[in-house]
């Protein structure tokens, strides 16, 4: 018997100890001498000398039973225990052989249990977040001592805003909103595990640099991380200012189990709050709406309309809602109406958003925009939501603005027709001037510049042809200026090929003008001067967009190349002048590859239209 867990006590019909057994030394805090000198209500509570006798006869009348009573140790504290007594009698001589289960986790586990329904019924119990919180507060103050000195801590992890939505505290008073500092309360949040700070611990953590001191100091401070899906969104914390008012692993315990509730207690509470506070901005969104509102039920009815949907129609509210919304509309408006509400109430995908005519009671014509969707009402019968827009007059206005554009379009071709046109007349000119010139070197120089207006003018007649009359589709231009290049200077393609390889560039005219002129300027050089006497090879155009919006442009070929020391910056060369001018112009950078001919890269960004 000494093996066994249960306390056993033999006692006789005097109430005296015969035997006891270890556990129940351990349980009591007496040696076995001393609970030996003992009576059964030395230890039993609920025992007196007055009812023992009662209570030993009813005993030997049942011969065995099974109570709950409160055992009394040495140092004067009581435990639960559940008592069996079995009446035996031997050799003429009556006795109790009792078992006394210690039940204080049981005890303590079914008041844990309560307290945890008890917050999870305070959800929908109570009408506000404070309310919640006072409930909580008086639970746990069931379970532990927390009567002055509890707070609840919440994380905004959105704004790092640590809040104290409910504190109670003997001597400080509730924290500000701040950011995470190092108290224990963020010690907590940081690391997601409770903490049992005595002043020791507390002592060590502020050694290590880990929290600091805030507010007045506790004897016990008690906190537990506030958890949802693992996700901590605050802390529980109770502390102790009494010497003799300590918290036990058993406490934390405790408080971890609960946090649990606790947590989502308070998340389901605000999600309610936020809820209502939802419905509420809703109501008085939909009612100040600047959109018409309207619900229909499947008999084309009007069952609400807010105020703008009652200003849009033109009929008072009663006149309005119960009559047929189909009354309103047009001929053709009906059709599309009801076409789109019976394949939308059949579930069939249409779109959402379009619009129609109303008639207004003063039979003023309005067009609005609808965007409508399907809703089941609390008997499971569908209805339409439907928010409605009067754009009258900004389809009107749009209908101006599109036959404005339209004019300043023809306006906008006919300006690069005409220019394009006079920088024909320009080029004709000099074609013309330049028969009568018999010096070679001026005659070349006509024929230059009659290339580079030719350049400048495919810009406008590009653009004049162009369904975007604000940017130049460069691929097609190049090839375009390519081909008359390759014939103004007389070159056979069998001769020299032209290789391009543009990516689609869409330029702008600001772009586009310097950026032509720079192709034309090197292609020109190259056809002159990179094949002499007959020389076959080829030239290559490539231009891509790069990294950073860059813009990445090389000409280059494989002829007889340049000489080592040209430099742009100082050249006799007007055409390599001008590359480099255009160049600047485009605020672009140049290089030169000599390797294998000649190479000009050139990197830009596409300039501003102002």
């Amino acid at each position: 018997m000494d093996r066994s867990g249960d306390a056993i006590i033999w006692m006789g019909a005097d109430a005296g100890f015969i035997y006891v057994n270890e556990a129940a030394c351990r349980s009591l805090g007496y040696s076995r001498d001393e609970l030996l000198a003992l009576k059964v209500f030395d230890i039993d509570a609920n025992i007196t000398s007055e009812n023992w006798k009662t209570l030993w006869a009813d005993l030997k009348a049942k011969g065995s039973e099974k109570m709950e009573s409160l055992h009394r140790r040495k140092d004067g504290s009581v435990f639960p225990v559940e008592v069996t007594g079995n009446y035996v009698e031997f050799e003429g001589q009556e006795f109790n052989c009792a078992f006394a289960l210690d039940i204080s986790e049981r005890k303590r586990s079914g008041q844990v249990q309560s307290s945890v329904y008890k917050i999870s019924e305070a959800v929908h119990a109570t009408e506000s977040l404070e309310e919640l919180f006072r409930t909580i507060h008086e639970t746990i103050t069931e379970l532990m001592p927390a009567r002055n000195n509890l707070y609840i801590a919440l994380f905004d992890e959105d704004s790092g805003m640590l809040t104290f939505p409910y504190f109670v505290d003997e001597f400080d008073e509730a924290p500000a909103p701040k950011k995470l500092g190092k108290g224990l309360t963020e010690h907590v949040l940081r690391t997601g595990n409770a903490l049992l700070a005595s002043p020791e611990v507390f002592a060590e953590l502020e050694k290590k640099g880990e929290v600091e001191s805030i507010g007045a100091a506790s004897i016990d401070w008690l906190g537990v991380p506030l958890k949802v899906k693992e996700k901590t969104i605050g802390v529980l914390v109770v502390q102790s200012y009494t010497e003799g008012q300590r918290y036990t692993e058993e406490d934390k315990s405790i408080l971890m189990f609960v946090s649990e509730q606790v947590a989502m207690a308070i998340t389901h509470r605000q999600a309610e709050d936020a809820l209502q506070e939802s419905e509420e901005m809703f109501r008085s969104v939909v009612e100040n709406a600047q959109s018409g509102i309207v619900i229909i039920d499947d008999q084309f009815r009007p069952l609400y309309a807010n105020d703008e949907m009652i200003r849009i129609i033109g009929y008072a509210r009663d006149e309005f809602i119960g009559t047929d919304f189909r009354r309103y509309l047009d001929k053709e408006s009906l059709e599309l109406v009801a076409d789109r509400y019976q394949r939308r109430q059949k579930g069939e995908d249409v779109p959402s958003r379009y619009e129609f005519t109303v008639i207004r009671k003063d039979g003023q014509s309005r067009r609005v925009e609808i965007s409508s969707t399907v809703i089941t009402n609390s008997q499971q019968r569908s209805e339409t939501l439907s928010q409605i827009r009067d754009v009258t007059e900004q389809r009107q206005a749009e209908e101006q603005l599109k036959a404005s554009l339209q004019e300043k379009e023809v306006l906008l071709r006919e300006i690069h027709h005409r220019v394009k046109n006079n920088l024909q007349i320009i080029s004709s000119l000099l074609n013309l001037q330049s028969q009568h010139i018999e010096d070679s070197k001026a005659l070349e120089m006509f024929k230059e510049s009659r290339l580079r207006i030719r350049s400048m003018a495919m810009v406008h007649e590009k653009l004049y042809r162009s369904k975007d009359l604000s940017r130049v589709d460069f691929k097609e231009y190049v090839q375009s200026l390519c081909y008359h290049l390759f014939q103004m200077y007389g070159v056979a393609p069998d001769t020299v090929a032209l290789n391009l390889d543009i990516e689609d560039v869409l330029l702008d005219i600001n772009t586009a003008i310097p950026c032509g002129l720079l192709v034309s300027e090197l292609i020109s050089n190259a056809l002159k001067h990179a094949f002499p006497q007959g020389r076959k090879g080829e030239v290559t155009v490539s231009m891509k967009p790069v990294e950073n919006g860059d813009i990445a442009l090389e000409v280059r070929d494989n002829g007889v190349g340049l000489e080592d020391d040209l430099d742009l910056k100082n050249t006799e060369s007007f055409g390599l002048q001008l590359v480099d001018m255009l160049t600047e112009q485009l605020q672009g950078t140049i290089s030169i590859d000599r390797n294998g001919g000649t190479t000009f890269a050139i990197r830009f960004k596409e300039m501003s239209l102002t």
